[in-house]
């Protein structure tokens, strides 16, 4: 007897896979950075690598490479690739650290102040509809759940 699609449906929801916290954390994940690339380019013109590194250097006001890896979490060679297409672009400006002179002190130059400027409300709206299906109880379980994660996967 030939299987429906339902019944093709019910077997892959049956997988292991599917029940793998990580799996659906990684499905969850490449659906907003899908979302995330596409509203950017619209935005701005810039990718999410790239958005997240101008977002960090603006926050940051002034920081070196080895803070914004940490705080990226972003591979170093896909963070240091992005970088550097930002310093020649004129995106980010440096300067010799005064205190370790192996090292860069990163900022956003004016076109990346303009660039963070511009889509800093773009990524805030869609913080809030993200956030807008949710109570504030689910959100402050959902970040204890993701902190305790974060802290299993470090052991």
């Amino acid at each position: 007897m030939p299987q429906t699609a339902q019944d093709t449906q019910t077997n892959v929801d049956t997988l292991p896979l599917h029940q793998f916290l990580t799996y659906r954390l990684s499905r969850v994940q490449a659906k907003l950075n899908a979302q995330a690339t596409r509203i950017l380019r619209e935005a701005s013109g810039i990718t999410l690598t790239q958005w997240r590194i101008i977002a960090l250097v603006g926050a940051a006001g002034e920081t070196r490479l080895s803070q914004l890896a940490r705080e990226a979490a972003l591979d170093k060679g896909l963070l240091s690739r992005n970088l550097k297409g930002l310093i020649e672009d004129g995106v980010i400006a440096t300067r010799p650290d005064e205190s370790d002179h192996r090292a860069q002190v990163l900022s956003l130059s004016a076109k990346g102040a303009e660039i963070f400027e511009r889509t800093l409300p773009v990524s805030r709206e869609r913080q809030r509809k993200l956030r807008a299906g949710l109570t504030e109880e689910e959100l402050r379980v959902f970040r204890r759940v993701l902190d305790k994660l974060e802290i299993a996967a470090e052991e």
